[in-house]
């Protein structure tokens, strides 16, 4: 136990870090015709990338 407190507490900060400096960034991502679902005016867009290769 006492060789794991320390990593999770690392990995919290870790974590908390990252999540601090990526809710500052915001990117526009222009949609066009692709598939959606939900409604237009949601107040979050979750984009999935993927690649079929």
């Amino acid at each position: 136990m006492k060789k794991i407190l320390p990593f999770a507490t690392g990995m919290f900060l870790l974590l908390f870090l990252t999540l601090t400096a990526a809710a500052d960034k915001r990117i526009t991502v222009p949609l066009g015709d692709s598939p959606s679902m939900g409604p237009e005016d949601a107040p979050v867009t979750i984009v999935e990338f993927i690649d079929f290769q």
